[in-house]
Parts: C-alpha cells; sequence; structure tokens
C-alpha cells in the first residue's frame, strides 16, 4: 500500500497499530503493517516520532519530496541485504564494462514500453506507422549496441519519435525535463514516485545507488538509480497522459491538486494487475544484485 499526501495542514499519527492520517474535513485510518510507502508531496504536513518510528518498525519507507517532484529525503530501516561482496561486484562491473550487459536491457525494455505506448495510442496519432517504425527500429539497434555511445544513440532515436506521438496525444510542447506546462511537470512528478522506489529496492537488495552503468557519475547523482529506472518510464508517461487534462500549474508548478492526482495516477498503473509494477521492481534488484556476482 502507497499512501500520497499533498493537502496542507495534514496531520499523521500512529495509534493502536494504525497510520492515522487526518487533513482538514477528513480522516482515514490503515494498518500500519500493510503500508510500504508513504508519500510527502507537499509542505505543511506534520507526522509524529511515533508515527515514523512505526513505519520504520513495520519496513516502511517514508519520502519528501520538492515542489517539481523530485525526492529530496528518504527514511528507511538501514540496509538489510547489504554484504561488501555485492557491492565490489557492482564496482567491477561498473569498471571492466559488464554493467553495459544491464543497461542494453534496461534501455530495449524501455524502447519496446515506448512503443506499446505508441500502439495503445495508434487511433489518435496521424503518423502511427511512422512513429511505430523509428521506434521499433531504434529497439532493434539498442538490443545489437556495441557500447554505450550506440546505446545512447539508439534511445534518442526512439525518443524523437515517441515524444513527437507524445505530444499529438497529450498537447505539450515537448519533453523539457524545466518545462513549466502541467504535462511537462507531471512527468516530473510521476519520476519523481518512479525513482524513489528504484532507490529503494537497489538499497534494500545491497547495492549502491550511486555507481551506474550508463549515466555518467556526478556528485549527489543516483546514477545506477537512473539507469535502472529507465524500463519503467514508459508506464509512468501512459499514467500523466491519461489525466493530463486534469492537471494544473501555478507559477510553473503542479497545484496540490494536480500532485495527488499524479501521484494517484502513477501509483494505480504501478500497482495494477495480477503483476504489479512495484513488485516487479523489487524482484529485479534483486536479481540484478545476484547476477552481477554471477556474471
Amino acid at each position: 500500500m502507497q499512501i500520497a499526501v499533498a493537502s496542507y495542514g495534514t496531520r499523521i499519527r500512529a495509534r493502536r497499530g494504525l497510520l492515522v492520517v487526518e487533513s482538514p474535513g477528513a480522516r482515514r485510518e490503515y494498518p500500519l503493517h500493510e503500508v510500504d510507502e508513504v508519500l510527502l508531496l507537499t509542505g505543511g504536513i506534520s507526522i509524529s516520532t511515533k508515527a515514523l518510528r512505526a513505519l520504520l518498525r513495520a519496513g516502511a519507507t517514508v519520502a519528501v519530496f520538492d515542489q517539481r517532484g523530485e525526492p529530496i529525503g528518504i527514511f528507511m530501516k538501514p540496509v538489510g541485504d547489504a554484504t561488501g561482496a555485492k557491492r565490489l561486484c557492482q564496482y567491477k562491473a561498473a569498471a571492466d564494462g559488464r554493467g553495459l550487459e544491464f543497461a542494453r536491457r534496461w534501455i530495449w525494455r524501455k524502447i519496446r514500453g515506448q512503443l506499446e505506448n505508441v500502439r495503445t495510442w495508434r487511433r489518435r496519432l496521424a503518423r502511427y506507422s511512422q512513429y511505430a517504425e523509428q521506434i521499433s527500429k531504434a529497439a532493434d539497434a539498442a538490443a545489437r549496441a556495441p557500447d554505450a555511445r550506440a546505446l545512447m544513440e539508439a534511445e534518442a532515436a526512439a525518443a524523437e519519435a515517441y515524444w513527437a506521438a507524445y505530444r499529438e496525444v497529450t498537447g505539450f510542447p515537448g519533453r523539457d525535463q524545466e518545462g513549466r506546462d502541467p504535462v511537462n511537470a507531471g512527468l516530473n512528478y510521476g519520476y519523481g514516485i518512479l525513482k524513489t522506489l528504484c532507490f529503494k529496492s537497489l538499497l534494500l537488495s545491497g547495492l549502491d545507488p550511486y555507481v551506474g552503468f550508463l549515466h555518467a557519475d556526478k556528485s549527489g547523482r543516483p546514477s545506477l538509480v537512473l539507469d535502472f529506472m529507465e524500463q519503467w518510464r514508459p508506464r509512468v508517461d501512459a499514467a500523466v497522459a491519461k489525466s493530463a487534462e486534469e492537471l494544473e500549474v501555478e507559477d510553473g508548478l503542479l497545484t496540490h491538486k494536480s500532485r495527488l492526482a499524479v501521484a494517484a495516477a502513477v501509483l494505480e498503473e504501478l500497482g495494477a494487475g495480477r503483476s504489479p509494477i512495484s513488485a516487479e521492481i523489487h524482484r529485479e534488484a534483486r536479481h540484478l544484485a545476484k547476477s552481477l556476482c554471477t556474471s
């Protein structure tokens, strides 16, 4: 269970095995043992130390987001499956180039996800065949990419067609990480939620979130998280596209209502079906940790 909070004046406390969330005019209670993540999407929220302790004991994560949807703090238990051996294997894979095998798979899955989205939108796209063909060719190129440069070129080729199709579907001006329109702001917020889930899973699997295989190392950049999350970005894109007409911004930032709408849409997308993406993220992180020492 994921709980997203985006209302000023909300109070969060623990009481007799329950997490109590009280906002102006509303009160909800959740069994603590069923809560996986609590996402604090705005300021003006208070959480008691007792509630924070109870959530951490239950293995839940509490993430704090800034106004643009970037996770700026994560409360969670100390890593439970960390070993020096796992991280040494990760560092060796990053140094000797074996990590590219994992990055290639993740980018290929991302491009295939983009293609699936375009196919879903085919009746709304004037140039569907052109988009689908370009993205399909890019997926093939990614699967065969001999090095990081070729892989990134394939990713860029797919992105060119994909975001053109996304523009037709949503009407947004084009993908811009600094964009102040509702859709770009919504995408940034959705990716922030996905980043939080991936960060948690990689850390709990015993890996170093800051040593990746494709994104360049930079102080404070969780490169492995950014690499790893690529494969699920299209699911966030789909969720934001569905809610695009509901989103509003003030001074380039999503309103509180829109932040909650994005969070609800993304969490529903990641948690839907018999095999939810949120569970897949945990499985993939554990598989990665194991594979790095056996490949």
